[in-house]
């Protein structure tokens, strides 16, 4: 609790409603978690097509 609280102090959250400050690190929560599991299912799709090539980037 007390890294959530270091986090909201040095960032533009501190000072806002406690429920503001819920919702933002929520969705940022579900966005990252969205964004690792992706990826991790990229990953393990392309382990199992083994003719396919995989490469990251833009």
């Amino acid at each position: 609790m007390d890294v959530l609280t270091v986090i909201i102090q040095n960032t533009a959250l501190n000072g806002m409603p406690k429920w503001y400050q819920a919702l933002t690190l929520s969705l940022f929560t579900i966005i990252a978690i969205v964004a690792i599991t992706m990826y991790f299912r990229i990953a393990i799709h392309a382990s199992e097509m083994s003719e396919m090539a995989m490469r990251f980037g833009y």
